[in-house]
């Protein structure tokens, strides 16, 4: 049952216009859809910038992709053996923290000699 001068879906009509009644909330839906249709697009388009927040890993996250025990890392990072950010007691790794990270632990290859059969060095 529907009253007088509203529509199937709820929506009343004007008296002076053809279509339903404006509301406040309809402005506020479509500024909505706009926000997140420019937010896909972005996205499909790669302008996606992250937050800062988002780039940092804690000591776990970094010791399960390092496969290393986070107390290692957070030992490490105590001593300031390797570049973190602190916030009170709770360690963080950013991307340009594991990049060095990665280049202040990377070795060279050895090159190991091999004697010739049957020499003995005295």
């Amino acid at each position: 049952m529907t009253d007088r001068g509203s529509t199937e879906n709820g929506t009343r009509m004007g008296r002076d216009t053809e279509g339903p009644v404006h509301r406040p909330a309809d402005d506020r839906l479509a500024e909505c859809l706009s926000a997140l249709t420019r937010a896909v697009t972005e996205l499909a388009a790669g302008e996606h910038r992250t937050r800062p927040s988002e780039c940092l890993l804690t000591a776990e996250e970094l010791a399960e992709r390092f496969r290393l025990s986070a107390r290692t890392l957070k030992d490490q990072a105590a001593a300031g053996l390797i570049p973190h950010h602190r916030f009170g007691k709770h360690y963080r790794f950013s991307a340009e923290d594991i990049a060095e990270i990665l280049r202040s632990t990377q070795q060279e290859p050895r090159i190991r000699r091999r004697r010739a059969r049957g020499m003995r060095v005295a």
